[in-house]
C-alpha cells in the first residue's frame, strides 16, 4: 500500500491525473453532455493533455536535461502523433484535429505549471 501513498505525493502522476481529468470536464462543458466524459476525440485532446502533463512536470521536477524527462517527451511525441495521424485514419470520428492536440498540449502544460507551483 505504500505505494499508492507514494503515487499520490508524486507530481508527474497528479499532474498527469488532473490533466485527464480537467480535459475531459471541460469536454463536458463544450458539449454540454455529461456522456462525452471518457470517450475518444474531441475538444481537448485527453490523451495529450495527460501525456504533456506528466512531461512538462517531469521537466519541471527532475530538470529538462533528465532521461526521464526525454522519456515522457518521446511519449508526448507519439501520443500526439497517434492522435492527430494514426487514429483519425482508421476512424475520423476517433481522432483530433490540429487544434484539438494544441489546446490539449496547453492544458497540459497550464497543469503541470500549477500542479509544481502550488501543490509541489
Amino acid at each position: 500500500m505504500s505505494w499508492i501513498v507514494g503515487l499520490l505525493h508524486n507530481l508527474a502522476f497528479i499532474s498527469a491525473v488532473i490533466g485527464f481529468l480537467s480535459a475531459q470536464v471541460i469536454k463536458v462543458i463544450i458539449y454540454k453532455d455529461l456522456r462525452v466524459f471518457g470517450r475518444y476525440g474531441g475538444m481537448p485532446s485527453a490523451h495529450v493533455a495527460t501525456t504533456s502533463a506528466l512531461a512538462w512536470s517531469i521537466g519541471y521536477v527532475s530538470g529538462f536535461e533528465s532521461p526521464m524527462t526525454a522519456l515522457a517527451a518521446i511519449l508526448l511525441a507519439i501520443t500526439t502523433s497517434d492522435a492527430v495521424g494514426l487514429r483519425r485514419n482508421i476512424d475520423p470520428n476517433k481522432g483530433h484535429t490540429l487544434m484539438e492536440v494544441i489546446y490539449g498540449f496547453l492544458l497540459g502544460w497550464l497543469v503541470a505549471f500549477l500542479v509544481v507551483k502550488f501543490v509541489g
